[in-house]
Parts: structure tokens; sequence; C-alpha cells
């Protein structure tokens, strides 16, 4: 095997590393919306607490309405999912969106959860923040690096 296949086929195989480490996913996929002393939040948490017992601690990320950001955040998921929430808590599952407490709040929640854990699930985040587009960015920086050093290594041969 020649020195330029031998290169080729490591730069092939760092490309493909460099890839499928930046395009890892560790976004949640459960983002709520809460507020401080709320009863319904706190019902909503206490289930969230139960089916979200075997998941990652990165799987769900919460906002309390009143810190810096998160009612722009909130405004632009509502604009993305094409809902308006009136009442917190409002959860983000997948492509469901989940307002308010009850007994449909929690089916609809044990549900849209469970088919992430199976399925898999886009984050709500992803929609919105610019955390695909970084993840893209850094790809592409890394394939260029890697092709500028294939090169320098061509023209050393």
């Amino acid at each position: 095997m020649s020195r330029r296949r031998a290169l080729l086929i490591v730069f092939a195989s760092l490309a493909a590393v460099s890839m499928s480490a930046l395009c890892a996913d560790d976004a949640p996929m459960i983002v709520v919306f809460h507020e401080h002393d709320c009863p319904s939040c706190l019902e909503i948490e206490e289930l969230l607490e139960g089916l979200t017992l075997g998941l990652p601690d990165t799987a769900v990320v919460r906002y309390e309405i009143h810190e810096p950001g998160a009612l722009q955040l909130l405004g632009r998921l509502e604009a993305e999912y094409g809902v308006e929430a009136l009442t917190v808590p409002v959860v983000f599952v997948g492509d469901l969106v989940v307002a308010g407490s009850g007994h449909e709040q929690e089916f609809q929640l044990r549900d849209a959860i469970s088919r992430c854990e199976l399925f898999g699930c886009p984050s709500p985040l992803d929609r919105v923040l610019t955390q695909q587009s970084l993840r893209e960015d850094l790809f592409r920086g890394a394939l260029f690096v890697a092709a500028f050093l294939l090169l320098l290594l061509w023209q050393s041969l």
C-alpha cells in the first residue's frame, strides 16, 4: 500500500471520528419553564422526577421564568412551536408542548417521554439556539485543519 493511500485512509478515519464526536447530541430532550411557589409547577416537577428516573441529568433543563433571558427563550420556543402558553408550567418534549398540569398533561408527558426514550427525539433547544450551527462550524473547522495537515504531509512525501 502506498504512503499516499495510507494517509488518505488515516484522514478519512479522523474525519469520521471528528464528525461522530461533534454530532453527538447531549442537548436536553425536556425543557421546563416554571415559576417559584407555583402549585401546578410543583405537580409537574414531581411527575417529571418519576418519569425521568432512568435518564441522565442532562435530559431535563429547567428555567424559572423570572431568570434573566428565560421569558425571551420561552417566547422563541413558542414562536417556533406555533403556540402561546398562557400559564406555567410549560414543558417542551421533542415536538410536543404541554402547558399547565392535570390528568391530560400527565398523560401527554408520559406518552411523549416514553416515545423519546424508545425512539429518540430532537432537543427543543436545537430549534432556537445556535448549538447545531456551532457543531456544524466546529466540524467544518476540524475538516479544514485536517485537510491542511494532509496537504502538508502530502508535500513532505
